[in-house]
């Protein structure tokens, strides 16, 4: 990859009307030079604690989901790393800066099961001391500095282009909580069951099934019912 790559997708920035047409952009960009996934977003202090926002996220359903079921986001040294650093840095950087906690280690061990071999991080400092992160995924070492460049900047102008179209993806934005109901069926989705199983499971029709998925689709903005299940999961709700 090199910076001229970036440029490509910093052209088709502008035609993108909403953050996840942004996440779906950038992530096509990068998995063309050997990325898995990407995610975006911010972190802001509040009243109650600091807290997180997707701007996007494409990291598959169950990542997300074994992620927050193991509280892995105290323990991950990227966002903890993002928060003081001015510059972009991988992975395996930070890993080797320090030493690591046993649940640090166990952070590491269920990344390298997934096969992530490094990842790309770009910090972007706001005023007052909130912050935006995007990170890129991959399946090789990140170490040609051409490559970082290109990322760099395809990520600070893909988290420009979120910000302008007012931040949050609209999952995060959605007015209308979900049920019980609807995420139990979205649990279900992620461990793989079809509209039938899930329907045998929780005694109800495989089409009542179908229509609770389908209504989170549409509160959430999202077009497939793997996607749902990844936002129900990044929203918190799993």
């Amino acid at each position: 990859m090199r910076l001229r790559d970036s440029l490509t997708l910093i052209e088709r920035l502008p035609q993108c009307n909403s953050s996840q047409e942004v996440g779906a952009t950038f992530t096509d960009f990068v998995r063309s030079h050997g990325f898995l996934a990407a995610a975006c977003g911010e972190s802001r202090e509040t009243p109650e604690g600091r807290s997180w926002e997707f701007f996007f996220n494409t990291w598959p359903a169950q990542w997300l989901l074994q992620y927050q079921s193991n509280d892995y986001v105290r323990h991950d040294l990227v966002p903890a790393l993002a928060r003081i650093s001015a510059q972009p840095f991988t992975w395996r950087e930070a890993l080797a800066e320090r030493t690591l906690t046993a649940k640090q280690c166990e952070h590491r061990d269920w990344a390298l099961g997934l096969g992530i071999v490094d990842v790309f991080a770009v910090p972007i400092h706001y005023p007052g001391g909130d912050f935006g992160l995007c990170v890129s995924i991959a399946d090789h070492r990140i170490e040609d500095v051409f490559e970082r460049s290109a990322l760099q900047m395809a990520s600070l102008f893909a988290n420009q282009r979120c910000r302008v179209l007012g931040g949050q993806s609209e999952a995060s934005l959605a007015q209308t909580p979900l049920t019980p109901r609807e995420v139990e069926c979205l649990r279900w989705v992620l461990k793989g069951k079809s509209d039938t199983d899930i329907g045998k499971i929780l005694d109800i029709s495989h089409t009542t099934v179908h229509f609770h998925i389908e209504r989170v689709k549409k509160k959430l903005g999202i077009k497939t019912r793997t996607q749902a299940a990844a936002m129900v999961v990044s929203l918190g709700y799993l």
